[in-house]
């Protein structure tokens, strides 16, 4: 029988496609987090620009653009990108649980790759935000010793989230120790 979709599979093992190791994907759900924090942001730019149209406030920030312009230029931009990226960047996302580290690649433009040795974890955490909350979605925080060391992964699923935050926060001294 197959396992339930959030049991993680063993340290060392990813998702297994033709005899190698995949990178996992996170929950598709989170596009749905990012639409719509994305057409929020884009609704706030959109009211800003319609703002600093209005004649008195344009006068004062020195530009003049015919009237109309500034808020329609911000609001097609703003809610296109609110749009058009969050597929991108869920394409983007990938994580592994490596033998001896966990593995962290993210970025669209510039892309950043985040190995992180199970030997230097602190601490574990998971966080959901309101949106995260209503759609049953949770980011895991690893935390390091170094400053700028720690890592997230946004996204998963609840279950997911908490059974791997339990894996990693069970990995004792000695456990790590094997792992280097």
């Amino acid at each position: 029988m197959d396992a339930p979709p959030h049991t993680l599979p063993p340290f060392g093992e990813g998702e297994r496609h033709g005899g190698r190791t995949e990178a996992r994907r996170l929950d598709p759900r989170v596009r749905t987090v990012w639409w719509i924090s994305g057409l929020l942001w884009a609704l706030a730019a959109s009211a800003a620009a319609v703002l600093a149209d209005h004649p008195a406030v344009a006068e004062r920030l020195f530009f003049t653009l015919s009237p109309g312009w500034l808020p329609a230029t911000v609001g097609v931009l703003s809610f296109t990108m609110a749009l058009v990226l969050p597929p991108i960047r869920y394409r983007r996302w990938r994580y592994m649980l490596r033998e001896r580290d966990l593995w962290i690649r993210r970025g669209i433009v510039w892309v950043t790759v985040s190995v992180i040795p199970y030997v230097r974890l602190q601490f574990v955490d998971t966080e959901q935000g309101p949106l995260e909350r209503v759609l049953g979605l949770a980011s895991l925080v690893v935390h390091t010793a170094a400053p700028g060391t720690s890592g997230m992964i946004p996204g998963l699923d609840l279950a997911t989230a908490e059974e791997l935050r339990e894996r990693l926060a069970a990995l004792e001294d000695d456990d790590r120790a094997d792992a280097v």
